[in-house]
Parts: C-alpha cells; structure tokens; sequence
C-alpha cells in the first residue's frame, strides 16, 4: 500500500500535462485557422472592393453621348479634368476603392480588415480612338445591328450603281468650245446658248437655307496625334462593318437638309465627305459634285430625245436666220443647236440641286420624261431656285451615295471630329475622343493593418 501510493506521487499531474499539451496544439490550429480566416477574407474583400470600384467606374459612362450617339465610353475628362486620361480613371477606382474599406468610425467592418490602397497603375485599356477609329465604328455598327433601323443603306446600295455609272466630263470647257467656234463665225447672235452661260451661278446662290458655320481644323482628332490605348488586342467585340457604320453615320450625323439640335457644323455629312473647314467651302464641294452629275445625266437625257434635240434645232435656226436673213453658214446651225441643249442641260440641273437642296427628290438617272424644265423656259431658269417637291432620292441619299466613294478610315476619323466637336461646343470644353475608355485593367496593391499584403489585377468592359 505504501509503495503504490509512493508511485501515484510521482505521476500525478501526466493527464493534466497531457490535456496542457493537448490545449497548447488546439490553440495554435485555432490561432491558424483565425489568422488563415482573417488573410482570407481580406482576400475575398479586396476582390469584392476591387470589382466593385471597376463597377462604379464604369458606371460613370458619359450619359450625353450614350444618348446623342448610343455610344457606351467613360469620358476621363470628368467634365472639368483638361488633362483626360487613364491615370483620371484609376484615380477615380481608387477613391471608390478607399470608400469601400474605409475603417473609420462611420465603416462596419473594416476594423476587421484595416486595408489601405498602396499602389494602383493601369495595366491594360482600350481608347475610343483606338485604330483610327475602329472602336467607335464597331460600338456604332453594333448599335444599328441589334436596336437601330437600317433606312438609308438600301436606298444607297440601290442607287450606288446608278449615280457612278453615269460618265464624267467636262461640261462647261465642252460648252465653251461650242460657244468659242460660234463666235469665231463673227456674227452677232442672240444666243440663248450663249445667254445663259453667262447666268451659271456661283455656289453660294444655292444656299437659301440654313446656318453657316467653321470649326477649327487643326485641333481635331484627324489631325492631332492620338493618345493610343494598349488593350486594343485583347479587345473581344466584333468588328464593325462598312454598311453598318455608313448607316449610323447617316443616322447620328446632320447634313444641310436635316439639322439636328446642338450641331457645331451644320453640314456634318458633308463635313465627313470633304473635311474643309467650314460649311460653306463643303457645301461648295457637294454643289460642284451634285452639279457635275446633274448636267451630264441631263445632257444624255436630252441628246437621247429626238423631240427636244428637234425643238433644239429649230430655235437654233431661228437665231441664225433672224442674224444672218439668209442662207447660213455651213455647221453653225449645228453648233447653236449644241450650245442651246447644253444651255438646256445646264438650266435643268440647276433646278434639281435647288430642289435636292431644298429637301425635295430628283431621279439618279433621268429617263425622256423626266425633264421638268421647257424650252422656252430657259432665259427663266433661275425662277426655279428654291423650289421643293420631285420624285427619286433625295439630297441625303445622295451625300451617302458620295460617302461610299471615300475611304473607311477617313470617314471614321472625321466622324471622330464631328463628335468631339459637338460635345466640346455644347457639353464640355475638356471632352477629347482619345480621353474616352471602354475598357481597362487595373493593378492595385494593398496592405492591411495585421501586417498583409496584396495585388490585385481586374479588368471590365462595356458589353
């Protein structure tokens, strides 16, 4: 008995030693677990800020432009920073970021997060002038494929072969031919031929009708160098397509013949056309171009009708006989007759571009019918400015018909400009198309108060 309880003496104590142990090993995985938790979920916030601040950001898309173009782009500017830009984008996910783990008194949890931002840089973004354009033009195209109405493109393919079939040519050095060889007869002529050759008016009487305005070249997308994004690779949307894009361009862009409200040009299309400086001098090109395809289109039609080409001939004797009141030189008849049908020609298509350009329509190609103006209404032609009504297509189809002419990358710099000149006009004077996003990557880092660190990269686009 003595013995064994000499022996408890010296092992009393093992299980208490045991459970210590026991305990010390507990306390530990439950001391790892904790802090593993902890790292976790500092993790798992960091991620959650991180998408969520990406989120916030892009919901800070320009609203003006997604309304007047149904383009979806963060505008870097913020309608005040002149230095637009993806350093402007980054610094905007960073301060929705700190909101998110702000561990003040007024924050839930973030005393169980103590986070910090440390560093943040873009990794990857995507401009809206990236490739001369392509960004816009495939957001456009994809617009006008999935919401838009596609109400010009048929009528443009429909009559594209038409309006390029007919054959240039120069009409008024032919009729100053015909006119020269007449005078080099010596005969005093009354000429109707003659008469309203010397009435051919100048460009600017055409324009009855709306504002004329310039816009500043040289600080225009097409002509400044681009900022260039660096994600334009990775860039996941389709492409834009030529038709598509002519569609939304005839569609969001004015032209003389349909003003749209807060235009910095009135002439857009014609701006996109021809890229001068001001709506006068583009105006004077699309007049030139429409004018050029009337009087030839309109000297076929009349060289084809033996009727008119009759009537032609016989004023034509008539003003020689009344001239000469005898037999007439050989082949001046022949030229008088010449000149009063290019005289006639020329009369007509000043009477269509005056239509078209007063929204009425006018054929691409002119049948025996089709010529609206008589003989002896010549001397009179100009009473026919400013008139409207016609069938065919109208001037508006006619400027999309000149836009297939041109290349793609020039219509899509140009459509650049007329954006950003707008939004810099009437909305806000920092706005620059190459300040736009529609995608970027981030890389933030951050540290929390428990002695962790982290790095983060997310990216977003607009879908």
């Amino acid at each position: 008995m003595t013995a064994q309880l000499y022996r408890r003496r010296f092992v009393r104590g093992e299980i208490t030693v045991f459970l210590s142990l026991m305990l010390a090993g507990l306390l530990g995985l439950t001391t790892v677990l904790i802090v593993g938790a902890r790292l976790q979920l500092i993790r798992m916030n960091i991620e959650g800020v991180m998408d969520a601040g990406l989120h916030s950001c892009f919901g800070e898309f320009d609203q003006r432009l997604l309304k007047r173009y149904d383009l979806l782009f963060i505008d870097s500017s913020y309608r005040g920073a002149c230095d637009a830009g993806i350093d402007n984008a980054v610094m905007h996910l960073v301060r929705y970021i700190e909101k998110n783990i702000d561990y003040s008194d007024s924050a839930v949890t973030g005393e169980w997060y103590r986070e910090t931002v440390t560093d943040a840089k873009p990794v990857r973004y995507v401009i809206a002038s990236d490739g001369e354009g392509e960004v816009i033009k495939s957001q456009a195209s994809e617009y006008i494929k999935k919401f838009g109405k596609q109400s010009f493109i048929g009528t443009i393919k429909g009559n594209k072969a038409a309006v390029s079939g007919i054959a240039k040519r120069d009409f008024f050095g032919e009729w100053d031919g015909i006119l020269a060889a007449i005078d080099a007869y010596g005969l005093p002529l009354t000429n109707p031929g003659e008469i309203v050759r010397g009435m051919v008016l100048t460009e600017d009487e055409y324009l009855t009708g709306g504002n004329l305005n310039t816009v500043r070249i040289g600080d225009l997308p097409s002509k400044r160098g681009l900022k260039k994004g660096t994600g334009l690779s990775v860039r996941k949307k389709p492409g834009g397509t030529d038709d598509l894009f002519l569609e939304y361009l005839m569609q969001k862009c004015g032209c003389y013949t349909e003003y749209f409200s807060e235009q910095q040009l009135t002439a857009e299309l014609e701006y996109i056309l021809y890229g001068l400086g001001s709506d006068r001098d583009n105006m004077c090109s699309i007049i030139n171009r429409l004018l050029e395809l009337r009087t030839s289109d309109n000297l076929s039609c009349i060289r084809g009708d033996a009727g008119k080409v009759m009537r032609a001939e016989e004023k034509a004797v008539e003003v020689v006989t009344l001239s000469t009141l005898n037999i007439p030189p050989p082949g001046l008849v022949e030229l008088v007759r010449d000149s009063i049908i290019y005289a006639w020609a020329y009369a007509e298509s000043v009477s269509d571009v005056s239509r078209l350009l007063n929204k009425g329509r006018c054929p691409a190609v002119k049948g025996f019918g089709d010529i609206g103006l008589g003989l002896d209404e010549l001397l009179n032609f100009k009473s026919h400015i400013g008139q409207s009504g016609g069938n065919g297509i109208g001037y508006k189809d006619y400027v999309g018909i000149f836009l297939t002419e041109i290349d793609d990358r020039t219509r899509r710099l140009r459509c650049m400009d007329v954006i950003e000149g707008n939004f810099r006009v009437f909305y806000n004077d920092c706005f620059r198309i190459d300040g736009c996003f529609e995608y970027f990557e981030a890389e933030v880092s951050l540290s929390s108060g428990y002695g962790y660190a982290h790095t983060i990269k997310r990216d977003l686009t607009y879908e």
